[in-house]
């Protein structure tokens, strides 16, 4: 029951059964994310069109704004992630009341594995970017390849790392918290699998870089069109994953039969 496959397919069914009704349930947070977007199109155009890789600090007119800008889009997407695992697990598990306690709750959990991946990102990763950069200067036609590969094999294990520790967020965002311990041992019997769902997670986001950066696009207006529906499918794929694992390995529960 799960397979990397079967789990792959139950997330996404939870985002495409119901197309409207997954539109509907995060419309705020879509609502504010488009609204960050149009912001920063219009008050920092340059940050939408910073090569990521090698981004050029110099550009940045305000930092401050730039800043605000940031914070603003992370709320709007914790914002969708929240509403999407409230929905998704009401039948299983009822939420507790909205709040900002529950919002800031969530937050601060989302930092705290983005910074246990940074450090993994910086003890493992970064041997293999040194790797491809030796690798680079040898071949004939080195950079696509070698950024690929990189970009892959480190989306690989951060992505692996985080679906064994990312059952906090789900617990978080009904208001009924668990430790990154817990989350770790109930993830632990299906760790084989979970490298399987990592594999295509990080082959999905890795080709996805690759088109937008296949585009090339230099207009702001055309970078936050391509790239915003992006983020937000993406991101909806990932959030159903983490239902899933939450329901099937907390819960032990089956929700959402796509």
């Amino acid at each position: 029951m799960n397979s990397a496959l079967n789990l792959l397919r139950h997330a996404l069914g939870l985002v495409t059964q119901r197309p409207l009704k997954t539109a509907a349930v995060v419309a705020p947070a879509l609502v504010l994310m488009c609204g960050v977007g149009l912001s920063t199109a219009v008050l920092a155009p340059e940050l939408l069109t910073l090569d990521p890789a090698h981004p050029d600090l110099e550009t940045i007119k305000s930092a401050e704004l730039s800043l605000a800008l940031l914070i603003a889009f992370i709320l709007s997407y914790a914002m969708m992630a929240i509403l999407w695992h409230r929905y998704t697990l009401k039948d299983s598990h009822l939420p507790l009341p909205m709040c900002t306690q529950l919002v800031f709750g969530y937050l601060w959990r989302v930092f705290a594995i983005a910074l246990i991946q940074l450090v993994a990102g910086v003890a493992l990763v970064m041997p293999l970017v040194a790797l491809g950069n030796i690798g680079s200067g040898a071949a004939t036609n080195p950079a696509m390849v070698s950024m690929l590969l990189t970009t892959f094999v480190t989306q690989l294990l951060l992505m692996w790392l985080s679906l064994r520790l990312s059952l906090i967020l789900p617990a978080a965002a009904l208001g009924r918290p668990i430790s990154l311990h817990q989350s770790w041992t109930a993830t632990g019997p299906i760790s084989r699998s979970l490298w399987g769902v990592a594999a295509a997670l990080a082959l999905i986001n890795t080709a996805l870089s690759a088109l937008i950066a296949l585009f090339g696009l230099t207009r702001p207006s055309h970078a936050l069109a391509l790239e915003l529906p992006i983020y937000i499918i993406e991101g909806l794929l990932i959030f159903s994953v983490l239902t899933t694992l939450y329901s099937r390995q907390i819960q032990n529960k089956e929700i959402g039969q796509p």
